[in-house]
């Protein structure tokens, strides 16, 4: 098979390099493999220019979750048209690696060459966020808040940690913004709304029945938030792995919602990078799906 093997080095640390050339050089023993390197956003939007001209079999990433999601971007809007059987292989290098636990996927070279190299492929199901697409998640308020404000250079050095100190920070110093939440014909207002395609959040965490091949999504909407309430609701992702026991969360499933905000611009994060911030959010299905490679 003809691979292409991107390598998203800024999600990744370096102490990680060997391990994702250990997999390349072994893919490299039967099959043809073009590797890139990538550091900067505008090296890898010039590449995937190149990318959709090439006959590839499979499309490796390896990085964090916000970078296959930025690869399924960038393929959409240089209009990809993927054979039967292409397919867009993972290899966890990132932070949370949510992804990962969607994919069953362990960290052992010789199971992740083993996947990359099969035809254990499923269609996942695409959340479109205004003009673009998300596997996982989509954050809107507090998660986005922690997302924005951490250094992708610190991150690399920290990992998972930065989150924690972060979230202490966001904790503590706590500002809401107010959204309104139209869905179902109803209008609601809002602290943090989060859209989970994942059954995961927070690293591997379970946090609702639905994963990223079904074609639903669910949609939790914060009233109120206070940090007492915050700590509640991490308890419940931690030990109960469902926010549904909390009468201050309302959960929807539901093919589309709207959120507006009623005063300044709102950060978001899409699969655990920053988004941006903005005023007027659309979140709904879509019939966008791509192959992605389970665990064998």
């Amino acid at each position: 098979m003809k691979f292409c093997f991107i390598y998203n080095k800024k999600a990744s640390s370096g102490r990680k390099s060997n391990f994702i050339k250990k997999i390349c050089n072994n893919l490299k023993l039967s099959h043809h493999v073009d590797l890139f390197e990538t550091v900067t956003e505008k090296e890898a939007e010039d590449l995937f220019k190149q990318i959709v001209k090439q006959d590839y079999d499979r499309l490796v990433v390896a990085g964090g979750d916000g970078s296959v999601c930025f690869a399924i971007n960038q393929l959409i809007k240089n209009n990809f048209q993927p054979k039967e059987n292409f397919a867009i292989g993972y290899v966890p290098a990132g932070t949370a690696n949510i992804l990962q636990a969607e994919l069953g996927m362990s960290k052992n070279i010789n199971k992740i060459l083993q996947t990359l190299t099969s035809d254990n492929l499923e269609k996942t199901n695409l959340v479109k966020i205004n003009d673009n697409y998300f596997i996982l998640m989509a954050g809107i308020g507090w998660d986005a808040q922690i997302v924005q404000s951490i250094n992708s250079k610190i991150k690399k050095i920290l990992g998972k940690v930065i989150f924690g100190i972060k979230g202490l920070e966001k904790f503590i110093f706590m500002k809401n913004t107010k959204i309104k939440v139209n869905i179902d014909n109803d209008e609601l207002l809002a602290d943090w709304v989060l859209c989970s395609n994942s059954k995961y959040y927070a690293g591997h965490h379970k946090i609702t029945d639905t994963n990223i091949f079904e074609e639903k999504f669910t949609t939790y909407i914060f009233k109120d938030l206070s940090r007492m309430k915050l700590l509640y609701y991490i308890f419940l992702i931690i030990f109960n792995g469902n926010l549904n026991k909390s009468n201050s969360v309302i959960t929807k499933n539901t093919n589309e919602v709207k959120l507006k905000t009623i005063d300044k611009s709102i950060p978001i994060q899409i699969d655990g990078d920053n988004f941006g911030s903005l005023k007027d959010i659309v979140i709904k299905s879509s019939k966008r799906k791509f192959n992605l490679l389970k665990a064998a």
